[in-house]
This record gives structure tokens, sequence and C-alpha cells, in this order.
């Protein structure tokens, strides 16, 4: 993990923390002009924008009235927009224009610096909103950072080379979670510096979570579109955890990537399923035959589906392929043995890190809306990343009864 920090320009202790309030005053204006911020463009928040608003260079160019060609020179930092262009850009892409000004922190992602679940069945636009996510969830840590400390990341060094299960196991070791079930797996995760988001993110379609470590800080992010279930949510997580550790260091140019895809997934969840259900202890706790009842029973003390004790019944060879197969197919037609628990239901299965962080941020004064100017984000952007979504309720209008016809007349 320290090559990865390095290449993301991670702080350097003694370093100051970043200041987002570098042009926001205290009242939240910026007291900037458009051509101002047309002096502080950063070409990066234009494309991050751009991603998040799902629109290409030329559907941008086309409500700015300008060519795709200017929107590429605008976004790899060969020109700078007219102040008239900046106006046309923030209310096309839905932002502040002083959004695209310079003076907050900032990572700009690659998909060699992240890892995605079902990253095969992922559209290249739904990966480029994920990195522009996990982006704006960094920015609002740094954000929380001025205002309350934050847990350190506290994850062990696994040497190259490392099993999937060894590293696991080095992972519980430094948790001194020696044995048993984590009671609550991403508080654990949390406790020990790991940023966990299961957010509201409408426009990510195709994928269950992804991750990265941006500043050094690794950043975890579950979408509640997929992972509505808490083992589901634990069993991503702990997968997304296994790939920082064990490919971090890795930086393949984008035809590896794709040639490493299966054996990293593989690898994932060789990691998840030894985190969270440890062989050494799980193999005198299984049941002797395939038993679907007692497998349903175990899952609830170790918080994993029961799909996940067949397979590790499997890696374990305590009963044949065959009947593995069976067990498979009679749990695809048996719901009772595939609960849907939510994940809002489990406190310890919740992410509360950046949620109790702007908390305690409003109780010193700072408030979400505060806070969403220093970002220059709409105030519901954070809601959204912090799985709260609309607080707003929500307006039914229902057609009024048509009196013009008679009663008899048909319809």
């Amino acid at each position: 993990m320290r090559d990865r920090e390095r290449r993301t320009g991670g702080e350097r202790e003694g370093t100051k923390r970043p200041q987002l309030s570098l042009f926001v005053d205290e009242s939240g204006s910026t007291g900037l002009d458009l051509g101002d911020i047309a002096s502080l463009f950063l070409p990066a928040r234009l494309t991050q924008a751009r991603v998040l608003a799902g629109l290409t260079k030329r559907e941008v160019a086309d409500r700015v009235g300008v060519s795709a060609q200017a929107v590429g020179q605008w976004e790899a930092g060969l020109s700078t927009p007219r102040p008239e262009n900046l106006a046309d850009l923030a209310r096309s892409l839905r932002v502040d224009a002083p959004f695209f000004a310079s003076g907050r922190p900032h990572k700009r992602l690659d998909t060699a610096d992240a890892h995605f679940r079902s990253l095969r069945s992922m559209r290249a636009s739904d990966r480029a909103r994920a990195l522009a996510t996990v982006e704006q969830v960094w920015e609002l840590t740094c954000a929380m950072e001025n205002y309350v400390q934050l847990p350190q990341p506290n994850l062990p060094e696994v040497a190259p080379g490392s099993s999937p299960a060894d590293a696991a196991r080095l992972v519980r070791s430094h948790w001194d979670q020696q044995r048993g079930p984590f009671r609550h797996f991403i508080a654990t995760a949390e406790s020990n510096g790991v940023v966990v988001v299961h957010a509201d993110l409408d426009y990510i379609e195709r994928v269950d979570a992804f991750s990265a470590v941006v500043a050094g800080r690794p950043i975890i992010v579950t979408t509640q579109r997929r992972s509505r279930n808490v083992f589901d949510h634990r069993f991503s997580s702990a997968h997304e955890l296994g790939h920082l550790l064990l490919h971090s260091d890795e930086d393949p140019d984008e035809a590896a990537l794709t040639a490493l895809v299966h054996t990293r997934e593989q690898e994932a969840d060789a990691f998840a399923a030894e985190l969270l259900t440890p062989a050494a202890e799980l193999r005198s706790l299984l049941p002797e035959r395939m038993d679907l009842a007692a497998l349903d029973r175990l899952s609830r003390e170790w918080g994993v589906e029961v799909k996940s004790l067949v397979r590790r019944m499997s890696e374990l060879r305590v009963v044949s392929d065959a009947t593995v197969r069976r067990a498979y197919v009679k749990l695809a037609s048996t719901k009772d043995l595939r609960p849907t628990e939510a994940v809002h239901a489990y406190a310890g299965e919740r992410p509360q890190m950046l949620t109790e962080a702007v908390r305690v941020a409003e109780s010193v004064g700072h408030g979400r809306v505060a806070l969403a100017h220093q970002l220059r984000w709409p105030a519901r952007r954070i809601d959204d990343l912090l799985g709260e979504g609309d607080p707003r309720p929500a307006l039914s209008l229902a057609p009024e009864p048509d009196t013009t016809r008679s009663s008899s007349t048909g319809p």
C-alpha cells in the first residue's frame, strides 16, 4: 500500500491538513465572479461533473454551444472556458459555477487506482461514475477532517505474493479478532480507519461495490441497488478490503487489467471467506452432510449467506461437488434460506463514520449547508453519498375524478 500512497500523493507526517475554505467565507459565499473562476479553473472538476451527470463531451458541447473539441481541450487543460461558457456549463451540469474553481483538495483517479465488483459486466460510463464517486467520498472525508478527528487507517502490510487466506488471517490478528465471527464487521473496519459508504447511487448500474486507496485513506463504496441484504453488504465490503490489501501495488495497463479480472475476483472472494469464516474454526462447526437448516443457523451466527457456507463446504472438501450443486439448486428455489435482511436494521453494519462526523460537525456549528458550500455541492449530494437519500417528503398527486361522464357511460 505504500507504493499506492506515493502514487496518490498521500500526506506526509508533519504536513498541514488540507483546508477546504480557501475561497469560501463564513456565509458560504465564494466572493468570486465568473472571471475569477475562469482564472482558477480546474479541468478535473469539469470532467468530474460531466461524468457524474452521465454526459459525453459531445452532449455537453451541444448544451453549451461549443464544439466537442473545445470541451476536450478544457478537460485536458489546453484552454480555459470563457466566463459565459462557465455559466452555461454550470447550468448544464447542475452545479454552481464555483465548483469548477481550484482551491479544494482533489485527487484524480483512473481505472488502475480502483477495484470494481462485477467489473466485466460494468459499462465504461458506470466505471467512470464510480471513480468520480470515490473522488467525492474522499473530498467529503477531507472536509470532515477539518472539524473531526477521524480514525487513522490501520491496515497491516501484506507481503507481495501472500495468499488471500494468509492476508485474511493477518487482518484478523492485526484487528485483534483472534477467534469467532465479527460481531460488527463494518464498525470494526471503520474503527480501523476504513471509510465505508453504503451510498444511494441510482446512476450506477451492474455493480455491487468498488474501492480505492486515495492519499492513504482506504475507501469502500457499496451500492444500495445491489447490496440491500446485510449479508451481501458484509461480504462485498470484505471482498473490497481484500482488493485493497492484495492488489494495491499492481498497476497494469487496461489490457492486462482485463485479463486479471477473474483471478483478482477469485482472490478477493477467498480473502472475504477466510476473513469472515476462518477455515480453522469453521471446519469443526460445519455439518458432516449437507444440512441446509443447520447451515441457516450457522449463517446467522457468522453473518454470511447460506450459499457462502455451502461454498466453504466445497472448498474444505466436506462434501462432494455433486452435493454442492444440488444444494445450490435447492437454495435457488427455497426463499426461506435466502433471507433479505436490510442493512439499516443492523447498527454495527450500517456505515457510521462519515454520518457521525457530519453530526459532530453540526454540533459545533458547521452544518451540512455550510459543508456543502465549502465543497461547492448541492446539500443533497452529501445525503446521497451517506446513503440517506432525499429527506424531503414525497408529494403524491392523484387525478381528480372525471365528473364529465355519466355514471352509466362505459370506459
